[in-house]
């Protein structure tokens, strides 16, 4: 729970953040980071869109949604054995 929790914090963070490169964290695998990587962009787009959105309720909402399928497909990603296998699945 507190990796979803930190994980989501993150997503969240690197909004601020989009042009920061995404590292390896330490003890991470390599499949996790691989995930990590194919994911975290296109969750950090899916919530920089919802700055167009009106309202604070509506951007919160907008962003839990963009972080809750970013961390879902990296658990996919993860449980599939890395980004390769994940995509074919989609």
């Amino acid at each position: 729970m507190m990796t979803k929790i930190a994980l989501a914090f993150a997503l969240l963070l690197g909004t601020a953040q989009a042009a920061e490169s995404i590292r390896p964290l330490p003890g991470e695998t390599t499949v996790s980071f691989q995930c990590r990587a194919a994911f975290i962009p296109e969750a950090r787009q899916c919530a920089q869109l919802c700055d167009r959105a009106g309202g604070d309720d509506a951007r919160w909402e907008c962003v839990q949604s963009c972080t809750t399928r970013g961390l879902w497909s990296m658990a996919q990603c993860r449980e599939s054995g890395g980004p390769a296998s994940a995509v074919a699945v989609r």
